[in-house]
Parts: structure tokens; C-alpha cells; sequence
């Protein structure tokens, strides 16, 4: 009996499912009039460690057949990139993919200021119609780091790249120093950066055919 009340249960979940899917409300800005992709973002996203042509946004332009402006900056915190963010929007983009934290980690800076700068970005750009697609940044154990993009991510209902970036920098066949993948590295990234951006290119496609 309570095997069939059990199975009875999984079957009513699952019955749900399409209908909590149907409630989730779609990341914002996907009618965007922006019509370029770009990678925002520090030494990793300027692709230190790799040679030419071997960056996460060259593998990520690779993957999606479509053009990717590299807007990385090597040493760039995340207030360095607010104050550069009108050069990202002349660009003219529907989607931004924000890596930013790893340097005020390693400078000690307070996560509340990380926190108020990557704030400020992400409302900058939800104010010029374009869509944020956040890089979790954290450091080996995650903690109030990982928080904080989650955090943001809720708020604002921002797609973000979870945990991949400390798993490659945890592995050395995939790193070039202590900071910076290799190539194979960046590949890794750009394979989960494109497992976010896909849906949201098809997905853009439905809005602005």
C-alpha cells in the first residue's frame, strides 16, 4: 500500500512538471534591439595563457557560428568594469557574458564592494535592454562568493555559468599557471558558457525572428 501511494506521488510530481516549468519567468531583456554577443570580462576572458585565436570567447564564437566581441581587460576587478562598461555598450549588444570577481578575490577586496559593483553592471546593462549572463567567480570552497552570484542571479533572474571556472583552475592538466587556464581550459569554459547562451540565442530567435 504505501509503495502505491508512493508511486502515486511521483506520478502526480511529474505530471507538475510541465506546468512549473510553464510558470518560470523568462531571463529579461530577450527582445534586446542589441545585435552583438559579447564577452566581458578580465585577464580570463582576454585569455591569458593561450595563444592567439585560442580564447574562451574564440572557442565560444566557434561553438555558436556567430561573431563574439572579447571584451577582456588582463587585471580588470569588478570596478575597473563598471567604469569601462559605456565601451562594452557601444558595442551594440543583446548579450553580455560577465566574468568579473576573480581579481578582487585575489586583491582582498570586500565582498560587499564586489557585490555593489557587479550590481551596478547588471542593472547598467537591464537598463540598456541587454541581457547579463554572469561567470560565477568563487574561490576553492565557494562560500559567500558563490552566494553572492547566486544571489544575484535570483534578484534579477540573470542566467549564470556555475562552478566551472573553479573546477578547471581546481585541475592543472587544464590550467597555464595558478590563475589562468590553457587552452584546453578555455575550451572547457567556452563549452559551458555555450551550454547557457544556446537557449537563450534559440530563444531570441522565437522573440526577434
Amino acid at each position: 500500500m504505501h509503495d502505491m501511494k508512493r508511486a502515486l506521488a511521483v506520478v502526480a510530481v511529474i505530471a507538475l512538471l510541465p506546468l512549473l516549468a510553464a510558470c518560470r519567468q523568462p531571463p529579461p531583456n530577450l527582445d534586446s534591439p542589441g545585435r552583438s554577443i559579447v564577452c566581458f570580462g578580465d585577464s580570463i576572458t582576454a585569455g591569458v595563457g593561450a595563444g592567439p585565436g585560442r580564447t574562451y570567447p574564440d572557442f565560444l564564437a566557434a561553438r555558436l557560428r556567430r561573431s563574439v566581441v572579447n571584451a577582456g581587460v588582463s587585471g580588470d576587478t569588478a570596478a575597473d568594469g563598471l567604469a569601462r562598461l559605456s565601451d562594452v555598450l557601444a558595442e551594440d549588444p543583446w548579450l553580455v557574458i560577465v566574468e568579473l570577481g576573480g581579481n578582487d578575490l585575489l586583491r582582498q577586496v570586500p565582498i560587499e564592494k564586489t557585490e555593489s559593483d557587479l550590481r551596478a553592471i547588471v542593472e547598467r546593462l537591464l537598463k540598456a535592454r541587454v541581457l547579463p549572463v554572469l561567470v560565477e567567480v568563487h574561490g576553492p570552497f565557494g562560500g559567500r562568493h558563490r552566494d553572492l552570484y547566486e544571489r544575484l542571479g535570483r534578484e534579477y533572474r540573470t542566467p549564470i555559468v556555475e562552478d566551472v571556472l573553479s573546477n578547471i583552475l581546481r585541475d592543472p592538466a587544464l590550467k597555464s599557471d595558478e590563475i589562468h587556464p590553457n587552452a584546453r581550459g578555455y575550451e572547457k569554459l567556452a563549452a559551458a558558457v555555450a551550454e547557457t547562451v544556446e537557449p537563450l540565442v534559440a530563444a531570441r530567435r522565437r522573440v526577434r525572428p
